[in-house]
């Protein structure tokens, strides 16, 4: 009975012996190409602006006033663009200011109101006015009646920004905020 198996066996694989050149030229690699994978990607020349000590009641511009920053689409297909504030917190502690929803920096002192801090962007393109940024998400680009920002540098479009601090503050404090710029497929 064990000639028979192994006959067997041998008889398999005998048989098998002319497919294995073929198996082992067709098992290398095996190529996909796919087509149409949307990629989006935004860029921006300036990550950061250091004012500084600030004073109260005070308004502080980006230098240059429209240009300070270039946001590019990096991807490759065409994107809207999205902006979104928060309040500013102290590095060291509980302070915060509130960031504004009404372009109003608080009012009276001894008001729990007056720690509010208004932020604003210019873009270049429109160069009419500051838009206020705020902490619910609101379109940045396109403009009302425009169109998606396209993939590449020539349709890079600049930026600059403008703070308006809380009416009242104890000073010495390092505050610090975030805004988020993102970018959906149009």
């Amino acid at each position: 009975m064990k000639a028979g198996i192994i006959s067997i066996l041998l008889a398999i694989i005998l048989a098998l012996i002319p497919c294995l050149s073929a198996l082992a030229d067709d098992s290398g690699v095996i190529t996909i190409t796919m087509t149409g994978a949307s990629e989006i990607s935004i860029g921006l020349s300036q990550t950061e602006w250091p004012i500084g000590d600030v004073s109260f009641n005070t308004v502080y511009k980006t230098a240059p006033e429209k240009e300070w920053c270039t946001i590019t689409n990096t991807g490759n297909v065409n994107v809207d663009i999205y902006v979104q504030g928060e309040d500013a917190e102290w590095t060291g502690g509980m302070y915060k200011w509130i960031l504004s929803d009404d372009e109003t920096n608080g009012g009276d002192p001894s008001s729990s109101t007056n720690h509010e801090y208004v932020l604003w962007y210019w873009i270049a393109y429109n160069s009419t006015e500051y838009t206020l940024i705020t902490k619910e998400q609101s379109k940045f680009w396109p403009l009302p009646g425009g169109s998606s920002l396209p993939p590449g540098e020539e349709y890079a479009k600049q930026f600059g920004l403008k703070l308006l601090t809380p009416t009242f503050f104890y000073g010495g404090r390092q505050m610090q905020t975030q805004i988020t710029i993102s970018a959906v497929a149009a």
